[in-house]
């Protein structure tokens, strides 16, 4: 399979030299961590591991490699695990998280939860979201401690438990717990060169009287994720439904559908729900071919507003000088055999009121709108002295002189935190698949980060004993 591999060329610095000899524990540790199939499991669900015990299990390993490396460990009641190093009246926060997405192994082509070496490229799910970058960071981190370059600060590396299905892990951290907020915080879970804004992200759900003649269902298993399978029983109309198929294929493209007995199905494209147009979902277009199928307008309508997953046919589309567009990802679909029901992860514009956003949703769509729950985004200046510290040791490491700071609509723990934002861990010009099939990171990214990593940390360490 061909990736998007090639080494990166980095410039040859102290902090190369400075991480070299962690190289090999850390790619161990990645090794381990990745084998540990962390996807949150409700089932297992209980004090000790409130997001089960997969997750239970990484924050565990992640404990017990921090005590190893000379951090003092809080489990925070399972919800994070927190490592600490050095005092000083100004802390670091950096964030980082063990759960991941849910897997479909039979459409990958390694196992993912074992950490498979191809070239130099590293499969595995978490292996860039976020296992990896969070390893690159804290062995950068270790490397600055031994040479005694993190004294007079106070240090807390974060390992969550929650973040894909919406940071209650962070949310017990602060307000529960009471641990404060940093002077500082970074989260290796994004791109470079330095992200200072995310949009806002909330959830909602549509819902529409309807009349389809099929049995029950629910399609998708997480809100983020573009939904990339999609099937449910026909109760009716069969020999309409053979001929339907082909001609439905035919219309969009060669669209994977297909008929058994009277199982209709459809496979997708799999992508993050922050740009569902990378991805081809799978929901919206059965929910089409049972529209054409039974002449239900309605669910054809749903597959129109919902394609481009940019809200232009509702005038949802909202843009500001720092994002440039809405994101509707549809995550998941069910149908009782009278109502279905929509659930779209949504991203848009820090500076814009949730409250418009939805009530164009609803007067736009012809849907009854609840709104889920969610977080607001934020945007930091990018020609402060924080910003500025991340974005010239990316560019004194990587040569990069020509990307600029970015606001994004995925989301990260920098919008749990307060004076926080994401750095890295994926370089220009790469995808890395995060939450699709055969996720990947290449070993030389994983290194390459050790490096930036350790550059800019040490720098905002020295700027936070400048700063009074």
């Amino acid at each position: 399979m061909e990736e998007n591999a090639q080494p990166i060329e980095m410039k040859d610095t102290q902090y190369r030299e400075l991480v070299k000899p962690y190289r090999e524990e850390a790619y161990k540790a990645l090794t381990e961590l990745i084998a540990i199939d962390s996807v949150n499991d409700p089932k297992t669900v209980s004090k000790k591991a409130p997001f089960g015990n997969g997750v239970k299990k990484a924050l565990d390993y992640v404990a017990q490699l921090g005590e190893k490396m000379g951090f003092h460990v809080d489990r925070c009641d399972g919800y994070v695990t927190e490592l600490t190093y050095g005092e000083g009246n100004k802390t670091l926060d950096i964030y980082a998280h063990c759960d991941v997405v849910p897997v479909s192994p039979s459409d990958w082509h390694h196992d993912p939860f074992t950490l498979t070496k191809e070239g130099n490229v590293l499969y595995g799910r978490g292996t860039s979201d976020d296992k990896g970058p969070g390893l690159s960071c804290l062995f950068a981190v270790k490397a600055l401690m031994d040479a005694k370059r993190m004294e007079g600060v106070r240090t807390r590396f974060l390992f969550g438990g929650d973040e894909e299905r919406g940071s209650a892990c962070l949310e017990h951290y602060f307000h529960v717990l009471k641990k404060g907020y940093p002077t500082y915080g970074i989260s290796p879970d994004a791109e470079y060169p330095v992200i200072y804004g995310e949009k806002s992200i909330y959830a909602y759900e549509a819902s529409y009287d309807m009349d389809l003649d099929v049995a029950p269902f629910t399609w998708g298993s997480a809100l983020n994720i573009v939904i990339d399978k999609a099937s449910c029983q026909l109760l009716s109309r069969l020999e309409e439904a053979k001929k339907l198929v082909q001609r439905f294929a035919e219309k969009h493209n060669g669209l994977q559908i297909q008929l058994d007995g009277d199982v209709v199905s459809v496979i997708g494209v799999p992508c993050h729900g922050s740009t569902p147009w990378n991805g081809k979902n799978a929901a919206l277009y059965l929910l089409c071919f049972l529209g054409y199928l039974y002449d239900e307008n309605k669910a054809r309508e749903i597959f129109s507003q919902y394609l481009s997953g940019k809200g232009e046919t509702f005038r949802g589309d909202f843009k500001d000088a720092d994002f440039d567009c809405t994101s509707y990802n549809v995550g998941k679909v069910t149908y009782d055999g009278k109502t279905l029901n929509v659930y779209v992860n949504l991203r848009f514009p820090a500076t814009i009121a949730k409250e418009d956003v939805i009530k164009n949703v609803a007067l736009n769509t012809g849907a009854k709108v609840t709104l889920l729950g969610g977080s607001d985004g934020f945007v930091i200046d990018k020609d402060s002295p924080f910003v500025q510290t991340l974005l010239n040791a990316y560019r004194e490491e990587t040569g990069d002189e020509t990307s600029k700071p970015l606001a994004i609509g995925g989301g990260t723990y920098a919008r749990e935190s307060k004076h926080s934002v994401a750095f890295g861990a994926q370089f220009v010009g790469r995808e890395y698949r995060m939450h699709g099939n055969d996720e990947f990171f290449p070993l030389t990214d994983f290194y390459d980060n050790m490096q930036v990593y350790a550059h800019a940390i040490d720098n905002l360490v020295k700027l936070m004993k400048e700063e009074k």
